[in-house]
């Protein structure tokens, strides 16, 4: 938990330039629960998150849902597929009410070419999100569900968290599911970790709220969870 700012597609892009860009598309509300695109889908508009939070997931063939992450504002969304014509590799759903402006393929394919420098900043977060996507797997191959539960909860504290008296950090509105689905485990071993974690101290928790009592040290904590 460093406190630096999340860096994202709109903040990389100067100011003028991403005024540019969010004249070629059009702004529109979504609520929680609106399913925005789909995995499969055929290639289409790109989104820039304005405000609120998108789920972004895949389903397994069990019809599991894995989430990948939860992007908020100056994220940009389905840039892969609008920029090398292929189905939509994700899915996303609304999770917090909010806004997006939304850009069609062949207009975001001429901003590109008309600004560069804007491609660069395009590879920076496919880039990132391959190296978590990497870490991710390595993550499910190597690493108990303690671990990986411990890890994304100080990972949620560091880029959602809200400071306490005492060097507490409080996270609010992630439910236990979505912290399952996030770390790849079934709902009763994620609980099994979260009573761990009550016991030593380290997290206590309400109806959706999770308070870390000391963030730094659950990446340290002993995980002898199977």
């Amino acid at each position: 938990m460093d406190g630096a700012p999340r860096s994202t597609f709109a903040s990389r892009l100067g100011r003028i330039t991403l005024s540019d860009f969010r004249k070629l598309g059009t702004t529109r509300k979504f609520t929680a629960g609106d399913q925005l695109f789909m995995e499969g889908d055929a290639p289409g508009n790109v989104f820039l998150v304005e405000s609120g939070s998108i789920k972004v997931y895949m389903i397994s063939p069990a019809g599991t849902e894995l989430i990948l992450g939860f992007r908020g504002a100056g994220d940009l969304l389905c840039e892969t597929s609008a920029l090398e014509g292929i189905p939509r590799s994700t899915c996303g759903t609304g999770r917090v009410d909010g806004e997006v402006t939304e850009v069609s393929r062949s207009a975001f394919r001429s901003f590109i070419r008309r600004h560069p420098e804007a491609m660069a900043h395009v590879f920076s977060v496919i880039r990132d999100r391959l190296r978590d996507s990497d870490q991710e797997r390595l993550s499910y191959a190597s690493e108990s569900v303690a671990a990986r539960v411990s890890r994304k909860l100080a990972s949620w504290a560091a880029m959602y968290g809200s400071p306490e008296p005492g060097g507490k950090v409080v996270i609010r509105g992630f439910s236990r599911r979505e912290l399952a689905q996030s770390v790849a485990a079934a709902e009763k071993s994620v609980d099994e970790v979260l009573v761990a974690l009550r016991a030593a101290g380290l997290i206590s928790t309400g109806r959706l709220q999770i308070v870390m009592n000391d963030p730094h040290r659950l990446l340290s904590w002993p995980l002898a969870q199977p």
